[in-house]
């Protein structure tokens, strides 16, 4: 049984005729933690299967080219039980916002949402700078705490 949807899983039957929808699906995760995009499996968690050629993967790598700055997702086609579906991974953007097509859109609770207003924008930003301050501070005290490690080692030598 496949995870739930939720914050950092999103279920798609098919491939919508607008890539667009999953692009923007993807730019989301990428301002959020990352997270997975499953396309043919519906909502019930039943794998229908998609057709996922050469056209669709282009189209879908060309859509995802326009997000910036630039991202790099993880494209695979996963065969279960005869039938394909294609798992999109994304990880969690290290230069936020990423925007596609000048929107910022972002993940909330199992929807991807369009920032339209100055208020969410700048709750965003601030978010953001929070949590680059946040992961800033843990690679500082695991430096430290390697040459705390070195030290004893050291004295343990000695």
């Amino acid at each position: 049984m496949l995870q739930e949807r939720g914050i950092m899983l999103s279920l798609k039957k098919s491939i919508p005729s607008k890539v667009k929808e999953i692009t923007e699906e993807i730019c989301a995760f990428s301002n959020a933690s990352g997270g997975t995009l499953l396309i043919g499996v519906d909502d019930n968690n039943i794998i229908q299967g998609v057709v996922f050629n050469n056209a669709k993967r282009s189209a879908l790598q060309n859509s995802i080219n326009e997000i910036t700055p630039v991202l790099h997702c993880k494209i695979y086609a996963v065969n279960i039980d005869t039938k394909d579906i294609v798992v999109i991974e994304v990880p969690s953007g290290a230069n936020k916002p990423y925007v596609l097509s000048g929107a910022i859109y972002v993940r909330q609770d199992p929807n991807s949402q369009k920032l339209t207003t100055v208020e969410e924008i700048r709750d965003f930003l601030q978010q953001a700078d929070r949590i680059y301050i946040m992961m800033k501070l843990h690679v500082k005290q695991l430096i430290l705490f390697k040459i705390f490690l070195m030290l004893i080692l050291i004295n343990l030598e000695n």
